[in-house]
């Protein structure tokens, strides 16, 4: 019997697989918010977009960006849904504003 064998890409030591720097600036994004709600005092659950907004208002100086196009927390929160309320303990915030991030 003939096996296919199937070859693992080859990557050079300084490359990374595709999507690896996506993936360590969402995670590195959900820590932040982990850490900025966690000192914040912030009472939950939070029940909808303008309790978040309170928590990040507009000129809050995080977000992500692809291809050239920033998002910044205001946008993240405005694409949210109703239905990813309510939001209860800093995990989920900061899981439900990286999905938002367009990568």
């Amino acid at each position: 019997m003939n096996y296919m064998t199937i070859e693992k890409p080859k990557y050079n030591e300084f490359a990374q697989a595709p999507g690896d720097s996506a993936i360590k600036e969402l995670e590195m994004m959900k820590v932040k918010i982990v850490s900025q709600l966690s000192g914040a005092d912030v009472k939950f659950p939070i029940k909808n977009k303008e309790e978040l907004v309170k928590i990040f208002p507009k000129p809050t100086p995080m977000g992500c960006s692809y291809k050239g196009k920033t998002m910044t927390m205001y946008d993240l929160i405005m694409n949210l849904n109703p239905s990813d309320f309510p939001l209860k303990n800093a995990g989920d915030v900061a899981s439900v504003l990286t999905t938002r991030c367009p990568f």
